[in-house]
């Protein structure tokens, strides 16, 4: 479909979501097109986008604070996100950044927010080999509705204002704390996290 995405807002959606949100919004029957091969298609597209775009960076401050915390052994650091797990695969690969990633909840595991934070900290304490109390899960976001799943997952949120969202929207959205970035507010981060 030709400008499939116009009037659709995508962030802080899961992928499946997105595409049935993209059906709905065109008004055609696509009952004899599943999702799952749209995703198959999409993640061959994504990975030649994502190998030669120009706009491809990694975060400000990003590494420094992902190599701090993989080298302690009290933190497991997992991934929540609504990309399928390819896609997001494909994402941080580009990056170097699967290698601090090595389980999590994806949009191809459910399209409820909440739902895949809580199963990437339930894989996090299957690993650990133990409960991990709420207070000790922080879900880190750009979006709202990212903030938004980590509390009703009854988790601490930090929101960081990389994305399309601003401070106030995250802060609005009820998170534990907001970031600029994590290279001008990495202490603030440590801090809030009670890992200095």
């Amino acid at each position: 479909m030709e400008n499939a995405m116009n009037g659709i807002l995508p962030h802080g959606k899961t992928d499946p979501a997105i595409i049935r949100e993209i059906f709905a919004a065109s008004g055609s029957d696509r009952a004899n097109v599943s999702v799952e091969r749209i995703l198959e298609r999409y993640v061959v597209y994504l990975r030649e986008e994502v190998e030669t775009a120009a706009s491809y960076r990694v975060l400000p401050g990003i590494v420094r604070v992902l190599d701090e915390l993989g080298r302690r052994p009290d933190v497991l650091l997992g991934l929540a996100t609504g990309n399928i797990e390819l896609g997001a695969r494909i994402k941080l690969e580009r990056g170097n950044l699967n290698r601090y990633f090595t389980f999590g909840g994806f949009g191809s595991d459910s399209d409820d927010r909440t739902a895949l934070v809580r199963r990437a900290a339930e894989v996090a304490a299957l690993r650990c080999g133990n409960a991990v109390a709420p207070s000790d899960v922080f879900v880190i976001g750009d979006t709202p509705r990212d903030v938004e799943a980590g509390r009703a997952a009854g988790f601490c949120t930090i929101g960081v204002a990389t994305g399309q969202f601003t401070t106030a929207d995250l802060e609005e959205a009820g998170a534990t704390a907001v970031l600029t970035d994590f290279e001008q507010d990495r202490d603030q981060f440590f801090r809030t996290t009670r890992m200095e």
